[in-house]
């Protein structure tokens, strides 16, 4: 098990919002379970998503997807997400 934090900004939090949600049957079949969902305090466009994933391969097959290409733009991702795939120690 990896946890995975991602962080990105998006246009509209409301709009990336129902596409996020909507997109929840893609991150079951990687495996991705959503631990939480925050938006920062300062301006409720950047988003980080904080998750946990069954391996390091299961994330990257995940984000590799063109599903998840099609979701970040539906949604008004600007720019590239960073993600972390971090071990726990």
């Amino acid at each position: 098990m990896v946890t995975v934090i991602i962080s990105h900004e998006c246009k509209n939090y409301s709009d990336w919002r129902k596409v996020f949600d909507a997109d929840e049957a893609n991150r079951l079949k990687a495996g991705f379970k959503i631990m939480g969902v925050y938006h920062s305090v300062d301006n409720t466009n950047k988003i980080t998503i904080l998750g946990e994933a069954p391996s390091v391969e299961a994330i990257n097959g995940f984000m590799a997807k063109p599903e998840l290409k099609d979701a970040l733009e539906k949604g008004g991702v600007i720019g590239m997400p960073d993600v972390k795939i971090l071990n726990r120690t």
